[in-house]
């Protein structure tokens, strides 16, 4: 019996500060971002990046074109080094991992930027998002 509650649709972050923590999530996760309890038995490398870059794709226009660009090439990079470490033995999780920190470093940024430039998020206030 399925929950009443569940929604089979995938879980895509809608602004900036939500994508930032995801990305939190993820370095605790890596490398394979399989959840351990079970709660969540469809959750793997490619679903995760999948909310990730469509996470992204939804603040695109908040990031900027080269601010989504650079985004998009560190998921990139960094998928591509979990994919090769999913036992975390060889070094590649840690650079992994190193790239999440660059992506919220990117996100830091533009939060900062917009903070400064007082632009309103969707609630009308001044947070960054």
């Amino acid at each position: 019996m399925s929950s009443p509650f569940f929604d089979p649709r995938p879980y895509v972050p809608a602004s900036l500060s939500e994508i930032h923590d995801l990305l939190g999530s993820m370095v605790l996760d890596a490398p394979t971002f399989v959840d351990p309890l079970g709660d969540f038995p469809k959750r793997n490398i490619h679903t995760i990046f999948h909310m990730l870059v469509e996470g992204l794709g939804v603040v695109r226009n908040k990031l900027g074109e080269q601010g989504y660009a650079t985004l998009l090439d560190l998921a990139k990079r960094a998928k591509a080094l979990f994919a090769v470490d999913q036992e975390d033995t060889n070094g590649n999780t840690d650079l992994g991992r190193a790239l999440l920190f660059e992506m919220e470093d990117v996100l830091r940024d533009v939060r900062n930027r917009r903070t400064k430039a007082k632009l309103l998020d969707e609630d009308g206030e001044v947070t960054g998002d």
